[in-house]
């Protein structure tokens, strides 16, 4: 006997929506347990959907383009009865542990909820008599963190997601909304008042292009970072002139072996030197609970920019990898960002940020941290100059380097310490390979 049964998305509760990037299978098609159907695109990855039962497709639901909801219909598979039985005896397992994670998870949230209460009010100067309380919202251990990170409580922030599950956004727009030294009402700007953008067509031929999501999500990320974290910029320049001359005898030797090794990786092993050096920016501020977290892991994001817009793929454990197994590294995940495949954990972890504008140029400039980081580092177009020594002119290789830190945790000095041994490992290629 067989069955009609309706594919349905779910598991997507962080995010109010995705999109449909792919169609994978055709009416007609006979389809496995676990077989990609659909790709589908969340702000943060790409991933594929399987399928949750053995049979026929009877009917696709939705085309490439469309955008869904947690619960919404993809497809209706034909399916025998028996595997009917089959498909829910193996997925059984699963949906029961993922039940009673999700049980756990949301019970393990609404304590955290309760115990950050009322302390964010008095790190933000906020006026807790105009603040409705929420206390059965819930969020993510991911939106907990970030949270955590902006000293934001999040008892006082309503959700929007489905169940008025809290997601980043909200966060966010609480921040803007909240946060600050005037009080509540001087921040609310009323919607009349708010500025309405000019209607350019008045001057000349126009076009509109959608955002993409992920141009979305680090606007609003960056523009929370920026108003959340007091920037300092410390800049400096390093004579990499040795360093470039050990990197091309490197680069010809692991030509055959196809590895690509760019100046990013020497600056990676430098960075987490410097770390290892300066713990203070190897760390992340609890803000309810006034504390510092120093991290004994070394995990370094690398900023990739894409057709959609920056992503950041982490590389984990730099600490135990050679400069080769780096550049090998920075290769696959720069690759994986620009064809969407990161998944959540390659995206997650970063104890700091490298920035690279690579050969594209500027000689300095102002990366924005990426919280829960402490600060990022800015990599900028190499230049080449003429010195005059001894022994007449040569030639001079100078990398200008711009940190941005969070002045709540670091100072000045702490800055340009920092800087000055990174700089001195640089221009010192021994302490690089020893």
């Amino acid at each position: 006997m067989v069955e009609l049964k309706e594919v349905h998305i779910t598991d997507i509760e962080e995010f109010d929506s995705v999109d449909v990037v792919s169609v994978l299978i055709a009416d007609g098609d006979k389809v496995e347990i676990d077989q990609p159907l659909f790709t589908i695109e969340s702000e943060k990855a790409m991933m594929d959907f399987p399928s949750p039962f053995t049979g026929v497709i009877n009917k696709i639901t939705v085309t490439e383009g469309s955008q869904v909801k947690d619960g919404d219909t993809l497809a209706i598979i034909e399916v025998q009865s028996d595997e009917i039985a089959t498909s829910a005896t193996k997925k059984q397992g699963k949906d029961n542990s993922s039940k009673h994670e999700q049980q756990l998870d949301q019970s393990t949230d609404e304590k955290k909820i309760e115990k950050y209460i009322d302390k964010s009010l008095e790190a933000h100067h906020l006026q807790s008599a105009s603040i409705q309380v929420n206390p059965a919202n819930y969020a993510s251990p991911s939106v907990h963190e970030y949270a955590r990170e902006l000293g934001v409580d999040l008892s006082h922030v309503q959700g929007s997601g489905r169940q008025n599950r809290i997601t980043i956004e909200d966060v966010q727009d609480y921040v803007r909304k909240n946060v600050g030294p005037a009080s509540n009402e001087n921040l609310k700007i009323p919607s009349s008042k708010r500025l309405k953008l000019m209607d350019f067509s008045s001057f000349g031929e126009t076009e509109s292009i959608e955002l993409t999501k992920i141009q979305k999500i680090t606007a609003k990320n960056m523009q929370a970072s920026w108003q959340s974290i007091p920037h300092v910029t410390h800049f400096e320049q390093v004579d990499v002139t040795l360093l470039e001359q050990h990197r091309k005898q490197l680069s010809e030797e692991l030509k055959n072996k196809e590895i690509k090794l760019t100046p990013l990786a020497f600056v990676v092993k430098a960075m987490v030197a410097a770390l290892k050096q300066y713990p203070q920016f190897n760390s992340s501020l609890d803000t309810a609970a006034e504390k510092l977290i120093l991290k004994k892991y070394f995990h370094i994001g690398i900023a990739v920019d894409t057709p959609q817009g920056l992503l950041v793929p982490v590389l984990r454990d730099v600490d135990k990898k050679t400069i080769t197994q780096v550049a090998t590294e920075l290769v696959e995940i720069s690759s994986l960002a620009r064809e969407r495949k990161l998944s959540h954990k390659q995206m997650s972890g970063a104890c700091m940020t490298i920035s690279s504008l690579g050969i594209l140029g500027g000689r300095a400039f102002t990366p924005i941290i990426n919280p829960p980081e402490v600060a990022v580092l800015g990599v900028s177009k190499m230049i080449i100059r003429d010195k005059v020594t001894d022994k007449g002119v040569e030639q001079q290789k100078l990398l200008p380097l711009s940190l941005s830190y969070d002045h709540r945790v670091i100072n000045g000095a702490d800055a340009a310490r920092f800087c000055t041994y990174l700089k001195n490992v640089l221009e010192d290629i021994w302490k690089l390979i020893l």
